[in-house]
This record gives structure tokens, sequence and C-alpha cells, in this order.
């Protein structure tokens, strides 16, 4: 089988989709030797890949959800004859008829919209989101199959959007096998990031369905009824949406966390708190779980599913709640061992040769 895979976001510069796309990749390529790999993409983020026998690069750096992609892009893949299409985002281009395969990673453009969710004009975000809604509502329709990290994301495929069932492919993700945790952390990385203990962690960007003021609020309050002065670490990398979260000397933003430093912050802080309204996935915490780092989570979406008993929940319309169960973590060693028992084991369940494997099976029927 010729297979094709748009790579144009491949690498961690393109966040959690630019990992996914990745991690996927590099464990498909050696799994299945008899089939031809053509990566789309910037040779230059791809040149590890070089080494394999059945991978072809072929340079495409049309911008992600442009007019050049939509245009150029079909024309490419046709000149390579391939068999199947792997476009592993919802942008697949309309003017490519061929045999393709889509990954929804979720559906928060559905779900989170309005002028508080973006920073563009108003008249452009309409016209921005009535483009989006119409590509993938063709994207759903035509896709030969479809790919989602979740059961909770399948689910509303078919009961909201009637995609029917069978063309729906579960592959859950996982955490980069080189992310380990510490025996012994370096507690001078504290003074770099300006971090005082007792501190809890967030890790993610901004935007409102993120829920981070919910958070921020609930550390407010429960620094006012507490003699604790505990500390909120932000690990997000800077945007507009920074002047929209709510003010606290509480919070210390750390900016980007290079890998080598994470294990560490990771392993002092009390836990990672993930307070999503919606979530794709919610890999954030899976990585806290392997780092030996309890987790509190919103139990929204598909999060529950995702952590399953290894995680401590809150209701995330809920402040109250949550300051409730920061009490339990900042009060309950016990507790907070156990989070970190059931994270060690829960974790190991999820790698990316699964997802990889899973995938050969998506792609084997959407070639028959």
């Amino acid at each position: 089988m010729k297979i094709g895979i748009d790579a144009r976001l491949y690498g961690p510069k393109h966040t959690g989709i630019g990992r996914y796309v990745q991690e996927l990749v590099s464990q498909l390529i050696p799994l299945s030797p008899k089939d031809q790999f053509i990566i789309f993409g910037d040779p230059k983020l791809l040149s590890d890949l070089e080494s394999f026998s059945n991978v072809t690069i072929v340079p495409l750096k049309t911008p992600i959800y442009s007019l050049a992609e939509q245009l150029i892009n079909p024309f490419i893949f046709y000149s390579h004859h391939l068999d199947l299409l792997h476009v592993p985002h919802f942008n697949a281009p309309l003017l490519y008829f061929k045999k393709t395969i889509i990954t929804i990673h979720d559906l928060i453009k559905h779900l989170s919209t309005g002028p508080d969710t973006t920073t563009l004009p108003s008249w452009q975000y309409r016209i921005k989101h009535l483009a989006y809604r119409f590509l993938i509502s063709r994207n759903l329709k035509t896709s030969t199959a479809i790919i989602t990290p979740s059961h909770y994301w399948k689910n509303y495929l078919i009961t909201q959007l009637k995609v029917p069932s069978a063309k729906i492919f579960v592959t859950y993700e996982a955490v980069n096998a080189g992310l380990k945790p510490v025996d012994t952390p370096d507690k001078t990385l504290l003074k770099k990031y300006s971090l005082k203990k007792p501190y809890i962690i967030y890790t993610g960007n901004l935007y409102p369905h993120k829920n981070v003021n919910l958070l921020i609020n609930a550390v407010n309050s429960f620094n006012a009824n507490h003699s604790l002065n505990l500390k909120l670490g932000i690990i997000a990398g800077r945007s507009a949406f920074h002047k929209r979260v709510a003010k606290s000397d509480a919070i210390i933003p750390l900016g980007y966390v290079p890998d080598q430093d994470l294990p560490h912050i990771y392993a002092q802080a009390l836990a990672l708190v993930q307070p999503s309204l919606i979530e794709g996935f919610g890999l954030t915490g899976l990585e806290a779980m392997k780092l030996k780092t309890p987790v509190v989570s919103s139990n929204a979406t598909c999060l529950p599913e995702v952590y399953g008993q290894a995680a401590l929940y809150f209701d995330p319309y809920d402040q109250q709640d949550l300051e409730e169960k920061l009490s339990w973590i900042v009060k309950e060693h016990d507790l907070r061992q156990r989070l970190i028992d059931r994270g060690q084991s829960h974790v190991t369940g999820f790698s990316w040769t699964k997802t990889a494997r899973q995938t050969l099976k998506a792609y084997k029927y959407a070639f028959k």
C-alpha cells in the first residue's frame, strides 16, 4: 500500500497535534515495512525519517488552514498516486477525491464559540468559523475513515453529527517515551522559575474553554481561607489570552519549560490540575502521572475516560468543589501517594506503538 501522510504539523512546535503527528509517523513506519510511506512536510523537520527505506519525503510548506492548502495540496497528493491519504487534522483538501482518513482530535470549535473565544474582529471570526464548519462537515461525510483519540468524541460524532459508527476508529494517544520521573528533583530549578512551595501546576494554553480562571479563583479563595500560601505555576506560551486571565499574587508564570526541566518541576508540585470544560484527550494529565505527580481533574468530556481511577475529580462549574479537592491534596499525604501509585499503573496502558497499531487497522479498513 502506498500511504501519504500530511505531516506539515510534525513536531512539538505545533503543540499537541504536532506531537501526535511526530510520534505516530515515527511508530507507523517500522511497524509496516511492506507499505510505502510518502511523507509531506518540511524536510528539515522530517530528516530523522530519511533512514527508513520505505519512506519518501516530499517538501510541502503550504500554511495550515490556508486557501493555498486547499488549492495546491490536492494536486501534489494526486501526483504521487496514493492508495490512501491520512490528513491528521480536519483540514483535508476539498478537491482531493481519493481515499482519505482524517483525525478529529476534538470538536472544541463546535462547543466553544463566540467573541470570547477569539482575538479576531467579529466579522473575521464569523467568516473563519463558517469556513471551519463547512470544511469539517464536508470532510466528515466524504472521508473513508475517521480517527478520534477517545470514545467520548466518537460518540459525539455518532450522536450529534450523524457519522456512521463503522468508519470511526478510536486510537488513544500516549506520553513521550523519553519523559521519565526523577528520584532526586533539582531544588535549584525552583529558584530559576521563581517557584515557591507549596505549589500546584497547570500546563496548557489559556483559551476560555481551558477554564483557568476558575482554577485561579479557587486558589485565591483557598489562600484566603487557610494559613497556607498555595502558589499556582502556569506552564503556557505567551498569547493574547494572557490579558483575559484573572489576576492573582498566587500565580507564577513559568512560560515554556523544556523537557529536561519538566520532571523536576512536576516532582516537587503537590498536583497537576486540569480544569478544562472541554478537552480533546488530556495528555498533560498522563504526563503528570508518568512523572509521579498527583492529578486533580475536571470531570468534563473525555477526561474521566482517559484518566480512569487515577485522578481526583471535581465539577468544573463548581469553584467550591475544586477548593475542597485542593484542600484534600494539601492536607492528605496518603491521598497524594494513592494518586501517584494509581497514575503510575494507569499510564502504562498507553503507548504510541499501540496507537500506531490501531491506526494501521483504520488504514486497512479504508483501503479494502
